[in-house]
């Protein structure tokens, strides 16, 4: 039981490390970017999601999970544990910035 918290704290604390909360964020005005090129978000570039998030399989995936069966959403049963926040960390680099009112 002790393991499993620690292990779970240990994936929570790599996963704030990876988003980078505690970073600054740039600076405005026309400087910040004079000579820095588009991020990808800006260009309107965003990949899919890696199969870290999200186990394609070409068989069956669930009981009655179709297209065109009772069950219309088989993505469903192609997500893991870790899915949704391997999803947040993947797109954190395309997210526009909140915009702040101590501007």
């Amino acid at each position: 039981m002790i393991r499993q918290i620690l292990l779970k704290n240990d994936i929570l604390v790599r996963l704030v490390a990876a988003r980078g909360y505690s970073q600054p964020s740039a600076p405005a005005g026309p400087a910040a970017g004079a000579g820095a090129p588009a991020s990808p978000a800006a260009t309107g570039e965003v990949p899919g999601l890696s199969s870290r998030c999200v186990q394609k399989k070409d068989g069956p995936v669930g009981p009655g999970a179709d297209h065109k069966g009772a069950y219309k959403v088989p993505e469903y049963f192609s997500y893991n544990q870790t899915s949704y926040f391997e999803a947040e960390v993947e797109m954190s680099k395309f997210r526009i910035p909140q915009p702040s009112a101590r501007n």
